[in-house]
């Protein structure tokens, strides 16, 4: 093989330190052609606005041009890879050599790369290790190879290829060429990097800028909460699901979803925080990752959404307070209702003439604050089937209370979402039967918790003033000394001797009310044998003074039994002293 370009009157050129000289010292010096190439690399590198692509394919093209050779190519680095890739080539005929991918370290690049300096191959085939990147090269003929590291610093950037299809022998001067195409190759690479990261930072300022512009204006203009949030959405062009339990409705959507329930998969969760202390969260769907764009939108908007939550909260915090006042003055106004209560009912919306509803709610494990804000979070629930303009909820002492006034409400679908959502608390609540105040219907709901704190004081219970029967008329009596004086005759032969030492016969008698005088049953019930009940039985008639079975005995002890319970759930002192099984 002849060196490549040494015809007669030709010389070869070596690199000088970074200038091409002569090896012959008679040589006037290096070609024009590669001076002229290497001034057109640097004024291209000097424009205002480097075109990257267009000098990496001059930087190609003029390998080519100047060393005369078939083939050249361009392989780039990628940092998140670590691998090399074919990013420009010339004369290249199939399309596996494009697409020529390898690790860094590896092959004719890694072997430049590692020595920080050109690799001349003149037999290719011999040389190169078996695998892709080596059938693609010689599927496309490739002979001999030179090729040049480009760096930036200890900065990878890439490689510069020459090569032949028939086999040469590349000069000191082709190798020059070619690494001193690489270093400007590098330094447009680099300048480009440079200048497409500021401009990238100056556009994601600029549009920061507009997205704080427009977020700003949004809070200010008191849009609402949703609207913020589709604002949100369109400047970040993504789907985004507000969570929050501040205002109805608790979950907001920039956009509605498509036919196919739009978008599942999630990008992000931006928490939405008011003094350390979430309040709410966003959900952003997509596959693709966060721009620094979207990131900083989100954090602003997010920053914007907590305090518009904070605006609602301040305002429902005002609604609530009022509606509390309003339902304490009710309350104690009892029967009546003054001409200003109604008016002042009535800028709520509350109509005092219609239909009204008491529920009180008492809990184990709730202290009355948390107990208030799950009551409120439940009143504004879209699950928990009322309306919330026309009910009244407030706090007596421990309790809860809750007035449902007119028409629209589904109470059995609030009691059960309100024991739902206690979680692990358990309350026990009682409700009124449709009386005409609500001091009223306050009385008869208080009895009915208290009831069913007394049935179930381990569990949530519910008791509905309806459940009382006859017996929620004696709610209104306010003399009950004939009815104490009555549970008292049936009963109090029985609890004295319970009191002084004797066997449990009130529990026993109880039980044989409620259990029809079943003796297996009611032994089961007490956990005694069936002749302990027998005996306890008999022992109660001796008592009482006439026998258990007929009717007339029997109605008059349950009825002694329903008074005893009804009785001690009074909220007041009419509870005292009542006999206890």
């Amino acid at each position: 093989m002849t060196p490549r370009g040494e015809n007669p009157g030709s010389c070869s050129y070596r690199r000088d330190n970074g200038i091409l000289r002569p090896m012959n010292p008679d040589s006037p010096g290096p070609p024009p052609d590669i001076v002229r190439t290497l001034v057109d690399l640097g004024t291209e590198l000097q424009a205002e606005e480097i075109d990257l692509p267009r000098v990496l394919d001059m930087a190609t093209r003029n390998a080519v041009r100047l060393l005369g050779t078939d083939i050249g190519w361009l392989s780039l680095f990628n940092d998140a890879t670590s691998r090399m890739r074919v990013a420009v080539s010339h004369g290249v005929t199939g399309a596996d050599f494009a697409a020529m991918e390898i690790a860094h370290d590896e092959g004719l690049g890694g072997a430049a790369l590692e020595r920080r300096g050109p690799v001349v191959i003149s037999d290719y085939a011999s040389w190169a290790s078996p695998g892709p990147v080596r059938d693609a090269m010689l599927a496309e003929g490739v002979a001999s190879v030179v090729c040049a590291p480009m760096l930036r610093g200890d900065c990878v950037v890439g490689v510069l290829y020459a090569a032949n299809r028939t086999p040469t022998d590349f000069t000191p001067a082709d190798v020059s060429i070619v690494t001193a195409l690489a270093a400007q190759a590098s330094v447009a690479i680099g300048n480009g990097r440079l200048y497409s990261s500021l401009l990238d930072k100056t556009r994601t300022l600029e549009a920061t800028f507009e997205i704080h512009r427009a977020l700003g204006e949004a809070a200010m203009s008191d849009i609402g909460v949703d609207r913020v949030v589709r604002a949100l959405g369109e400047l970040t062009g993504r789907r985004l699901l507000l969570e929050q339990r501040v205002v109805p409705p608790f979950e907001i959507f920039s956009e509605p979803a498509d036919d196919g329930d739009g978008e599942t998969a999630v990008a992000a969760v931006v928490p939405v925080r008011r003094n350390e202390a979430d309040v709410g969260r966003i959900t952003v769907f997509g596959h693709a990752p966060l721009s620094e764009l979207e990131q900083n939108a989100l954090s602003h908007g997010a920053t914007v959404l907590a305090l518009e939550l904070m605006k609602h909260e301040a305002a429902q915090d005002v609604e609530w307070r009022l509606r509390g006042e309003l339902l304490e003055q009710l309350l104690e106004t009892g029967g009546a209702h003054s001409g200003e209560l109604v008016a002042r009912a009535k800028r709520f919306g509350i109509d005092l003439g219609g239909s009204c509803v008491i529920v009180v709610i008492e809990a184990s494990g709730l202290e009355p604050p948390a107990l208030r804000a799950l009551v409120q979070r439940v009143i504004t629930s879209h699950d928990a089937g009322v309306d919330r303009h026309t009910t009244l909820s407030g706090q007596r002492g421990d309790r809860g209370v809750v007035a449902l006034i007119g028409e629209g409400h589904d109470l059995d679908r609030f009691v059960r979402f309100l024991v739902r959502a206690a979680g692990d608390a358990v309350v026990w609540i009682g409700t009124s039967a449709g009386r005409p105040t609500v001091a009223e219907g306050f009385r008869e709901a208080a009895a009915c918790s208290r009831l069913a704190r007394q049935a179930s004081p381990e569990q949530a219970r519910v008791i509905h003033g309806s459940a009382l029967g006859p017996l929620r008329f004696m709610l209104d009596i306010r003399d009950l000394t004939n009815a104490r004086s009555f549970v008292e005759d049936v009963l109090g032969a029985v609890a004295a001797h319970e009191d002084a030492g004797g066997a449990q016969l009130l529990t026993t008698l109880r039980a044989y009310i409620e259990e029809d005088g079943h003796h297996q049953r009611i032994a089961r019930r007490c956990h005694v044998h069936a002749s302990t009940v027998k005996y306890r039985l008999a022992r109660i008639a001796d008592l009482l003074g006439r026998p258990l079975q007929p009717w007339e005995t029997r109605f008059e002890i349950t009825l002694a039994f329903r008074l005893a319970d009804l009785l001690r759930s009074l909220p007041d002192e009419r509870s005292a002293g009542l006999p206890r099984d």
